[in-house]
Formats: C-alpha cells, sequence, structure tokens
C-alpha cells in the first residue's frame, strides 16, 4: 500500500459501500481518510447497481445515518468507555467517532481481517493519531482469537461497551452470529448492540420484488457466494435465544422518518430490505 499522491485501489464489498457514502464524509477525519482510496476498482459494480435501482445507493446512506445516530443515542443513555466495530472494513466510522466525542474518555476497538495495516498508514499519512482508537487485525468467526486481541489491545469485559455489527449479517450463518454475541453477553446486560439485516426480496411490494432480485444476483455474482437474508421474526427469535432485551427495530421507512421527519423515498408500501435494530445483552 502507498500513501501520498498514491492511493489505496481496493476491489472489497467496504469500497462498494464507501462509493455511495461520500456524502457522510465531507467533513473531519472522515474526508481527508477518504481522499486516499482510489475507488475505480468497483466503480463498474457501482454503476451497475444504480442501473437497476437508484433505491441501493438511498438504503445504504439512511443505513449508515442511522447507524451513526444510535451510536450518539446509546453513548448519551450510558457512559459507555468502549466501541466495538466488529469486520470494521474501509469504513472509516472510528474517525468519526473520535469527532463525535472529542474529549471523552472512550477507547474504540476497530477489527477485521483485512485492510486493517492498510487503514493505519492512512492514519499515519493523514497525521490522525488519536491514541483512543485501537485498529487491530482478526477474524472475527474465529472467536478465541477475536476476544484474545481485544484484550490484548485492553478491552475490559466488565466495562459496557458499544457493539458496531453493521453489514455483516449478509455474510454469517446464524450459529456464527450467535457463537461471537456470546462473547459480549452478560447478566446485567450492559453491552449495547447496533447491527442491520437483510429481508426476503419476496416480502417486497410486487412492483419491487424483481429489482431487488436482480440486485442480489449482481452483488451474490461479484462475492462468489450466496447473501444471507432474515425475517424479522427470525431475528428476533435469534435475539431470544442471547436473551437480548431494549430491543429497537427500524426498517427503511422508519429510519427516514426518524432522521428527517418525513418520509421521501420509503413511503406507502415500500419498507425497503435493509433492516436496523438496536439491543442490549
Amino acid at each position: 500500500m502507498k500513501t501520498g499522491v498514491n492511493k489505496l485501489s481496493v476491489a472489497s464489498t467496504s469500497a462498494l459501500v464507501l462509493t455511495y457514502v461520500k456524502s457522510l464524509y465531507e467533513e473531519g477525519w472522515g474526508r481527508s481518510y477518504l481522499s486516499h482510496i482510489d475507488f475505480s476498482q468497483v466503480k463498474s459494480l457501482a454503476d451497475e447497481l444504480t442501473r437497476i435501482t437508484p433505491l441501493f445507493r438511498e438504503a445504504l446512506l439512511l443505513r449508515k445515518r442511522m447507524v451513526r445516530q444510535l451510536i450518539r443515542e446509546l453513548m448519551a443513555n450510558q457512559s459507555r468507555t468502549q466501541v466495538c466495530i466488529l469486520a470494521a472494513g474501509l469504513d472509516p466510522l472510528a474517525l468519526q467517532i473520535t469527532d463525535y466525542f472529542p474529549d471523552r474518555d472512550l477507547t474504540i476497538y476497530e477489527v477485521d481481517s483485512a485492510n486493517m495495516r492498510e487503514k493505519q498508514d492512512i492514519y499515519a499519512a493523514i497525521h490522525f493519531n488519536d491514541e483512543r482508537l485501537h485498529t487491530l487485525q482478526a477474524d472475527i468467526n474465529n472467536t478465541h482469537q477475536l476476544m484474545n486481541t481485544l484484550l490484548d489491545a485492553g478491552y475490559d469485559p466488565q466495562q459496557p461497551a458499544l457493539i458496531i455489527f453493521e453489514g455483516i449479517m449478509h455474510y454469517i450463518s446464524e450459529e456464527q452470529f450467535l457463537s461471537i454475541m456470546r462473547n459480549f453477553t452478560g447478566r446485567t446486560k450492559q453491552n449495547a448492540v447496533i447491527m442491520d439485516y437483510m429481508v426476503y426480496a419476496e416480502g417486497l411490494p410486487v412492483g419491487s420484488v424483481s429489482k431487488a432480485t436482480e440486485m442480489l444476483d449482481t452483488m451474490e455474482s461479484y462475492i462468489g457466494s450466496r447473501l444471507q437474508q432474515f425475517s424479522r421474526k427470525k431475528i428476533l427469535n435469534l435475539l431470544s435465544l442471547l436473551e437480548a432485551d431494549r430491543i429497537e427495530v427500524y426498517d427503511m421507512q422508519s429510519a427516514e422518518m426518524a432522521l428527517n421527519g418525513h418520509n421521501r423515498v420509503y413511503k406507502g408500501e415500500r419498507k425497503g430490505m435493509l433492516e436496523l435494530i438496536s439491543f442490549h445483552i
């Protein structure tokens, strides 16, 4: 990886998502960070998905904005000193959290099996040196490795944490989800989790099913595997196995209303293929 004039060129779903949500990073550390990434390898796929449905971009923007809104709310509701961003990818969310809470006694752990060294190189290039952020390399599906890596970096299971689990459920099994989450459960349910998941295309309005199916086929062809979809009932059943409480669910329509105070894109029967959920474990 090269910094300076040269940019990190990546072909990943994380980079794909960032191409659609650049407007969220027009100031602060996020803007400097994105200036060091070359998105040319995912441009053709992004163009193809936009051709299929412009709603793809709208859904990703709403997801990102709602995750950030929930972070602010959950950090305000309890004095949390730890944030764990699992499968962080290329998203500079950790940088934004340092911007949101510049003076807070806080430790942020971003973890992934790839791109973490490259991210650190970009941080060095933009002169980001906030010691509250720890960028760690570990496979979240190897829970022994994940927890040892977090503990070695200073994570304290006795202190309340916010767990960000964004853009992950599409790629893992129910068993993997439960295995990961059980490492953060506790009797006092002091840890909060924010995550999203994709609902079945068959549950969408009739006019949207064909476009959703085409979008899924295109994405699955790109990544070379199936994307996981869930019903809300299935997700709630999984959370019951974790004895989760204080559950809040948002489809795209309710997320747009919560963020904007009105619905411009998602109204009537249009609820979207993504849902977000927060809960305590």
